[in-house]
C-alpha cells in the first residue's frame, strides 16, 4: 500500500514537471493594417492670361517739323487698306474697314476752334507721290484729293487713333468743315492751296495703286505730314516709299 502511494506521488511529480517545462505560446492578434491615407494635393489651374495684343511702333513724328524737312510716313502703316473699302470724308480721306475698332470721337472743342482764322493770305504748294523703292520710280496721280486740317486736340485724336492706331472714329462734327481746306493734284502730282491762314496743319492725301507700287492687289495708301504754314508761299513735298 505504501509503495503504491509513493508510485502515484512520483508519477504526479513527473507530470507536473513536464507541464511546467513546456514553453507557453504567446498568441498575438494582429489588427488589420489600414492603408495609408493618401493626401490629394489640390490641382492648381494657372489663370488664363489675356491674349497679348501686339503693338507696332510706327516711328517718330516730330511735333516741330518745319517746311523743307522731310518726314517719312511710318513703314507697315496700318492705314494701307484694300481699295474695296469706301472713302469717308469724316475721317479725312482715311479708308474705312468694318473690322477696325470704332473709337468715340471727342466733343468738338468750340473754344479752341473759335481762335482759328478761316481765311488767310498764304499759299501752300508742292507735289504728292509714292516712291517704288524696288524700281526707284515715282508714282503720281491726277485728281488726288489733299486736305489741310488745322492741328488741334480734335485733329490730334484723328492722327493718333486713325493714322497711327489704325482705328476708326465716329462721325466728325460738321463744324469741323468750316476750318478744312482741300484741293486736287494735277497729272504730275503738283497741288496748290490758296488763302491759307498761318499755323500748323496736317497735310493728308490718299493714293491708290497696285503693281506699279509693288503690291499684288490694289491698295490705298494714306500719306500724312505735319507742316507749319508761314507767310507767303510754302513748298511741301508729300511722299512715301512703298511697298
Amino acid at each position: 500500500m505504501l509503495r503504491k502511494s509513493l508510485k502515484y506521488a512520483l508519477i504526479s511529480l513527473t507530470v507536473i514537471g513536464i507541464v511546467g517545462c513546456t514553453p507557453q505560446r504567446r498568441i498575438v492578434i494582429h489588427a488589420p493594417i489600414q492603408p495609408a491615407t493618401q493626401t490629394h494635393q489640390p490641382v492648381v489651374t494657372p489663370a488664363k492670361r489675356p491674349p497679348i495684343k501686339e503693338e507696332i511702333l510706327l516711328g517718330q513724328h516730330s511735333n516741330n517739323t518745319h517746311l523743307g524737312s522731310r518726314v517719312d510716313v511710318p513703314k507697315n502703316s496700318p492705314t494701307i487698306r484694300n481699295v474695296n473699302s469706301t472713302e469717308n470724308n469724316d475721317n479725312l480721306v482715311d479708308v474705312q474697314e468694318h473690322e477696325r475698332e470704332l473709337i468715340q470721337r471727342m466733343p468738338f472743342p468750340v473754344e479752341e476752334y473759335r481762335h482759328l482764322r478761316k481765311k488767310g493770305r498764304s499759299t501752300v504748294s508742292g507735289k504728292v507721290y509714292l516712291i517704288n523703292r524696288l524700281a526707284g520710280e515715282e508714282i503720281k496721280r491726277a485728281n488726288i484729293k489733299l486736305w489741310l486740317n488745322p492741328v488741334t486736340s480734335y485733329s490730334n485724336q484723328w492722327y493718333n487713333e486713325v493714322y497711327l492706331g489704325g482705328n476708326r472714329l465716329t462721325k466728325a462734327d460738321k463744324r469741323l468743315y468750316n476750318y478744312l481746306k482741300f484741293t486736287y493734284s494735277s497729272s504730275d502730282g503738283r497741288f496748290n492751296f490758296f488763302g491759307v491762314p498761318t499755323g500748323e496743319y496736317y497735310l493728308t492725301a490718299t493714293i491708290r495703286c497696285s503693281v506699279e507700287c509693288g503690291y499684288r492687289e490694289n491698295k490705298s495708301v494714306l500719306l500724312v505730314k505735319k507742316i507749319y504754314v508761314g507767310r507767303g508761299k510754302t513748298e511741301v513735298d508729300l511722299s512715301k516709299s512703298v511697298p
